[in-house]
Formats: C-alpha cells, structure tokens, sequence
C-alpha cells in the first residue's frame, strides 16, 4: 500500500499507550467532522504484529498474550510484517449484543474461543507511522488489510456511522447497548485521553476502586456490599457502596478475591461513620469495580448502584470520578 499523507518511516515501538476518550454530556452540535462507533463493552487490548510474532496488551501495558492464545494465533495468520492495532476483545450475547459477563466466564472458565476482536485503528503498518494520518485513511488502510482471505473470524473490523450522534445514541440505548464512541474523522491517534474522541453512555457508570465490604446478611453468603472510593486531590475518597447486581457464582468470585486483601485499615478521606461503618472489613485497595448508578449525591456519594463487574485492565491508583465535560 503507498504511504499515506502524514506517514513517515519509523521503527514499530515495544508498546503503544492507546487514545482515550473524553465523556461528554451530550454530541457535539456541529456534527460534521464526526462519526461514531458502538462503545464495545470488553476489554481495550492492542495487537503488536511481527510476523508470526504476535503480542496481545492491555491499555497499561499487560501482556495477555498467553491469558489469549487463540486470537494471538488467528492474528499471526494476517502475515503483517508490522503492525500495531487497536481495538477491543468482546462476547455476544444471544441478541449479538456485547456482554462484559461473559467476557469474565469466557477468562475465568479458560474458554477463550467465543472472544472476538472488533479492531478500529491501524496506528503502525509496515514501518510507517501512521498516527498523523487522519483516522479515515487510517481506519481505510486497516479495513483493506481485513479483506484479505486469511481473516479469521474472531478479528471483525468495528464499523462507523456518519448519522446524527443523538439519534445514534438514542437507538443504541434501545439496543441496550453501553454507549457510542465519537471521533474526529480527521483526527491524528494521540496517546492518552483527547477530545479527538468522545463517549457518550447511556447510562452514568464508571469504575470504583473496592476499599472494603460488609458482612453478609440472612441468607446470603460472602459479603452484603462493597465500599467504593475514588482517587482525588486529598487522596482516595469513599463514594458509597453498592450491593445489588451479584448472583451467587459473582459473590463466591469476589470474595474470594476480598478475603485475600484484607487489611485492619486502610487511608481513606471522609470514611463512611456510625452505622455506614458498622461491620466493615477494609481491604487493600487493589480492585477495581465497573458500577452503574443513578445519581451522585452533593457529598460526592453514589445512589442506587449496581454491580456489573471487577475490571483487570485498569490499576486502582488510575480511577477517578467522571465529570462530562461539555461537548
């Protein structure tokens, strides 16, 4: 393929920090420029490809390759002689929506094969740097190297719409779908968060950092509810608890990895007090939970969560409240 505009001659790095998204309110009013993807709920991982040799990562930089043997393989039959992608790993469910639920059992039972890969971004091929080039001619260079006979089915190119953001939100929610992604269709890939890309959520959720749990109550086994916080300026903060969204397989995995944390006390600014604090365990504040809520509260606290899931992929020291900003 020729170089595009922008590309120049560099050797591919040992590891690529992906672009982030910025959480916005609302879509932009100006809608030219943009367009949108479905916000896959999985995993952010990046495939470093050199020939046969192919390395799978997590957005920090964990190697999964062996944790995803059968995708690295199905990468390897691309042929790329270099190459870095970006994309996601996901598991549909039954309606072909993504579920993050079965992403876990997919991991925690070692059945991997149901994962797929939905790649959006092409940021180095063949010994050209293409973070210059503008996404379309990236996402275009990325899709041609998709139509070769060799594709397996596990790696599917993540398709983008030129619509109105709004509506496309609007019939994402109706899927039941997490949100959209919006991205500047001239836009260069820039490593770490920029407003060159979007989300929009159909929900408020985000990730919480575990800081402790309550006993369990009646006849529920492990724990009542986990104790969340969020890292700011004086430090990690508590942000309430969240006790629904478990069945009994979720309880017996968390807690599991709970009573291996344990800690008689942990540093926590404004720490929940009189009955909030009754019966608490603290633990080390290495987990971190996906959350899905109604509101936050003046106090900073959150209401009516709903667990959805831990998250591996993300370090504790990185979670901190999200504010839209403004579109």
């Amino acid at each position: 393929m020729p170089a595009p505009p922008g590309a120049h001659r560099s050797p591919l790095p040992a590891f690529l920090p992906p672009q982030l998204a910025t959480l916005v309110d609302r879509p932009p009013a100006d809608a030219s420029g943009w367009s949108y993807e479905m916000k896959w709920d999985g995993y952010r991982i990046l495939a470093r490809a050199t020939g046969a040799d192919v390395r799978l990562f997590t957005r920090n930089g964990n190697d999964w390759t062996a944790r995803l043997g059968p995708l690295a393989r199905d990468l390897a039959k691309l042929k790329l002689r270099e190459a870095w992608i970006d994309g996601e790993i996901v598991v549909l469910d039954d309606k072909g929506v993504p579920s993050f639920q079965r992403l876990q059992n997919a991991f925690d039972e070692g059945h991997v094969s149901p994962i797929q890969y939905r790649v959006f971004d092409l940021p180095f091929h063949d010994g050209l740097d293409l973070r210059d080039v503008a996404l379309e001619q990236r996402r275009a260079r990325l899709g041609r190297l998709l139509e070769r006979k060799t594709t397996p089915a596990s790696v599917r190119f993540s398709e983008d719409f030129d619509a109105a953001g709004g509506e496309l939100l609007e019939a994402a929610c109706r899927m039941e779908l997490e949100g959209l992604i919006g991205k500047r269709r001239d836009g260069a890939y820039v490593s770490g968060r920029s407003k060159a890309w979007i989300k929009l959520k159909c929900k408020k959720r985000q990730e919480f950092v575990v800081v402790g749990y309550t006993e369990p109550r009646g006849s529920r086994s492990g724990f009542g509810a986990l104790l969340l916080g969020v890292n700011g300026p004086e430090g990690l903060r508590y942000a309430g608890k969240v006790g629904t969204g478990f069945d009994q397989r979720l309880l017996d995995s968390v807690y599991g990895r709970l009573s291996k944390l344990e800690a008689k006390q942990i540093d926590l600014a404004q720490p929940p007090t009189g009955y909030e604090a009754r019966g608490v365990h603290w633990v080390k504040p290495k987990l971190v939970a996906e959350v899905e809520f109604a509101e936050w509260t003046g106090e900073g606290i959150v209401r009516q969560a709903v667990f959805r899931s831990l998250r591996d992929d993300k370090p504790a020291a990185a979670i901190r409240r999200e504010r839209a900003a403004k579109a």
